[in-house]
């Protein structure tokens, strides 16, 4: 079960996962900061964005934010994480294995993986040859938002009433995050579409464990957790574990934002290295190109809210 915690633990972070001219900020503390001064010719505005762990209802949360549907429609360009298009799609390669499940199970386990297969993706172990991490990630998200409905529902009692924020995540509740909603946006707005990640050439992390990992130890460590269902207490255990960064995320708090996820990095022994690499060192990357991407266009440059704080985070940079 190693393998598979260390997957969960990455396909989690990695979810969640500027002082470039000078940056203002018109709700204190918050997500969502103005870049002028220094030359620029229009303002253009960072965004701190949320996915992952609790997250599920992108557009309910984008609704918390002042401003934001106003300053999306006085920019014309969008710069995220990472472009989603046919142009920066990953090849097959990326996605599958040469084999089936059904190559790697014997009888017993090829019920179990089928029964799940059936549920959450409509196909069988015979037919899909997407590789475990890959898999799992998709399942973990299924599974979540069905956890996490269920979650919101049992707050509907006999004569007692449900806060606004609830109602409103059960309305959005959807396994399109937030960043790609914003970049479907974009795309209908006709606007220019940046990938930071595509200029610095990053390597998704999670690609370097499937790696590491036989397909058969992760393909082994699914089936258990399939047998014993602890895919679904793992997210149970994260969705409550990440309650208080979602309150500080709807509050627009990034200071109690930022001493959240340092808490839950220490519960999860998420080490400085970790955060290194899939933080900060990206950080100081993107900030290789930031300052002419702006130059040249107003700009919205929406990345993960855990890029923004910090020393080494994007405000301060």
């Amino acid at each position: 079960m190693k393998s598979l915690k260390t997957i969960l633990l990455y396909i989690h972070i990695l979810f969640l996962s500027i002082t470039i001219c000078s940056a203002s900020n018109s709700v204190k503390d918050g997500f969502l900061w103005k870049i002028s001064g220094n030359g620029l010719n229009a303002p253009s505005y960072l965004f701190g964005t949320a996915h992952g762990g609790p997250f599920l209802a992108g557009q309910s949360a984008m609704e918390r934010v002042p401003r934001l549907n106003e300053i999306f429609l006085s920019v014309n360009q969008l710069i995220a994480e990472k472009k989603i298009d046919n142009s920066s799609s990953l090849n097959k390669s990326d996605l599958e294995m040469d084999s089936t499940y059904a190559d790697y199970l014997n009888k017993e386990d090829q019920i179990i993986v089928d029964r799940v297969l059936r549920t959450y993706l409509n196909t069988t172990s015979d037919k899909i040859k997407l590789k475990p991490l890959v898999l799992t990630s998709r399942i973990y998200k299924k599974k979540s938002i069905e956890i996490y409905k269920e979650i919101l529902f049992a707050k509907f009692k006999p004569n007692t009433n449900v806060d606004s924020i609830t109602l409103s995540e059960l309305k959005y509740i959807s396994e399109v995050e937030m960043d790609v909603q914003m970049i479907m946006r974009a795309i209908s707005l006709n606007y220019s579409i940046i990938g930071l990640d595509d200029l610095i050439g990053h390597i998704n992390p999670k690609r370097t464990i499937s790696n590491e990992i036989s397909y058969k130890q992760q393909i082994d460590s699914l089936v258990c957790a399939f047998k014993d269902n602890s895919i679904d207490s793992i997210i149970r255990h994260q969705l409550k574990s990440y309650e208080a960064v979602k309150n500080a995320y709807f509050n627009q708090n990034l200071d109690d934002f930022e001493l959240q996820m340092i808490e839950l990095d220490l519960k999860n022994d998420v080490t400085a290295e970790y955060n290194d690499m899939i933080l900060f060192d990206r950080n100081k990357k993107w900030m290789e190109h930031i300052p002419k991407l702006i130059s040249e266009q107003a700009s919205l440059i929406a990345v993960g809210a855990a890029h923004l704080p910090g020393q080494d985070g994007l405000i301060n940079l």
